[in-house]
């Protein structure tokens, strides 16, 4: 494994971990911690299964995430999307915060935009 490939995985895998721990994450995928620890540490390549996983978790496919490996290229996303993404990998407390700030955005545009077609 090239050593870009083994720091595009090591950083890959950390970010989707977030902020679970090493164990954590290792039972959300189902292998082992040292798994982890040597993916992050770019020591080992997860096999072609786990592979899989761990695009789903990022929602790519393979061969999207493969790609991304060897060449660094990001599969092309709408800005929702990225969004989408990131949520789904922060903890509740961290979901729950980011709700409330949008509703509160939301009732504050809903707001203006009700009193300019007033005026």
């Amino acid at each position: 494994m090239s050593s870009d490939k083994a720091k595009r995985l090591a950083v890959f895998v950390r970010e989707l971990r977030g902020s679970l721990s090493q164990g954590q994450f290792a039972k959300k995928l189902g292998v082992s911690r040292p798994a982890i620890t040597l993916w992050e540490s770019g020591q080992a390549y997860p096999e072609a299964g786990n592979l899989q996983k761990l695009a789903h978790l990022k929602d790519w496919d393979l061969e999207q995430l493969q790609t991304y490996l060897a060449e660094g290229d990001l599969p092309s996303e709408e800005p929702l999307e990225q969004i989408l993404r990131k949520i789904r990998t922060l903890p509740s407390e961290s979901v729950a915060q980011v709700a409330a700030v949008a509703a509160t955005t939301l009732a504050e545009r809903m707001g203006a935009k009700e009193v300019s077609l007033k005026a």
